[in-house]
């Protein structure tokens, strides 16, 4: 099926807002050939929902819709999640029926809330996995039977599923064309690195701080909201480092411009949070400018391993950073940096997907 000229349902787990995520990527690249609905997570249940306006429709393009919902029932319990999903696909039928979307395709990024695309009478359903998910709700077994085809972001994720499902594939991250940018930063006295997107529980914040510590002569860029998770962001934020600029949340088509500024970017993630150690679409950010990256081990990268500086252990990272402070790199990683995220360009990825789409 070419995705071109059809109306999308991409329901999220993450709200529309500044900080994207794949979802929100999906959403704006289909966008550019097809009427997308972005469908958000939904407000928390009041009893009182059932008698106010269910849906909220707010156009962020012409072809760009992010549709707001209520549940009208608790559905932590499975028979009154069922009773609510189908109070609102009710309500979503007529809205989608009176904007020409008859069988519309259903996309999901999140496996916990609604699971029956027949009750819209959708042409296709796609189950999204960009996270390892570990089946806590009932939910996750339904549209991981009923999906006709389950899209992942690595093969640790796909083996999960296979045993569930004929048709599970594995689709890398994706990153957008006008992300890449093939232009070299003229490496200046004093040296800048620079960290985007949210700053959360999957974060090292310790190993983020020893680096700081380590090279007080380098300035550290933030760009990205400090989540209030429990997670020890004091480490890095609290401390009255000298060399640490925090920028708050900006919105995603932004952040290419503070990884231009930046001479080298750096993602470090704890191991305890679940598929946190596999991908991150990031990286993608970082490669699409041919930046130099110091990460902890993600095994999604094992084969450019040499595109960048990964590892676990701090010491080699610590070694491997000092090495690049006083002798630079290669020239060629560049390029080969750039190349890598071309590949994965959203017109090479959607490619693929509409092949695999009968």
């Amino acid at each position: 099926m070419k995705l071109e000229n059809q109306h999308i349902l991409i329901l999220s787990n993450e709200p529309w807002g500044e900080t994207w995520f794949s979802k929100h990527n999906y959403a704006w690249e289909l966008a550019k050939k097809n009427k997308v609905y972005f469908i958000n997570p939904p407000s928390p249940f009041q009893p009182l929902n059932i008698f106010k306006s269910n849906l909220e429709v707010k156009n962020i393009s012409d072809n760009l819709l992010v549709v707001d919902y209520k549940n009208v029932l608790p559905v932590s319990f499975e028979p009154f999640r069922l009773l609510n999903e189908s109070f609102v696909f009710n309500r979503m039928k007529h809205f989608l029926i009176s904007k020409g979307a008859h069988h519309p395709l259903f996309w999901t990024f999140d496996p916990s809330r609604l699971t029956s695309p027949e009750k819209l009478n959708c042409s296709f359903s796609i189950f999204h996995a960009v996270d390892k998910y570990r089946f806590l709700r009932q939910a996750e077994y339904v549209i991981t039977k009923k999906a006709d085809l389950i899209l992942c972001v690595a093969e640790e994720i796909a083996e999960i599923y296979r045993d569930k499902n004929k048709n599970v594939h594995v689709i890398p991250h994706a990153i957008a064309s006008d992300e890449i940018i093939k232009q070299r930063k003229t490496r200046g006295e004093k040296l800048s690195g620079v960290f985007v997107g949210n700053i959360d529980k999957r974060i090292d914040f310790e190993y983020t701080a020893n680096m700081i510590q380590r090279f007080p002569e380098v300035n550290f860029h933030f760009v990205g909201k400090i989540i209030k998770d429990g997670s020890p962001s004091h480490l890095v934020f609290e401390k009255g480092y000298k060399n640490v600029i925090h920028h708050g949340e900006k919105p995603f088509k932004e952040l290419k411009k503070f990884i231009s500024d930046a001479d080298f970017c750096i993602l470090f993630k704890v191991n305890e949070v679940g598929g946190n150690k596999i991908s991150s679409h990031k990286m993608l950010q970082y490669f699409a400018q041919g930046k130099p990256i110091f990460a902890s081990h993600l095994t999604q990268y094992e084969p450019v391993k040499h595109l960048l500086y990964m590892s676990d252990k701090q010491e080699t990272i610590m070694n491997a950073f000092d090495k690049f402070l006083k002798e630079g790199e290669d020239e060629k990683l560049f390029n080969e940096r750039i190349e890598y995220a071309t590949q994965h360009s959203f017109e090479n990825i959607i490619k693929q997907i509409e092949g695999l789409i009968p």
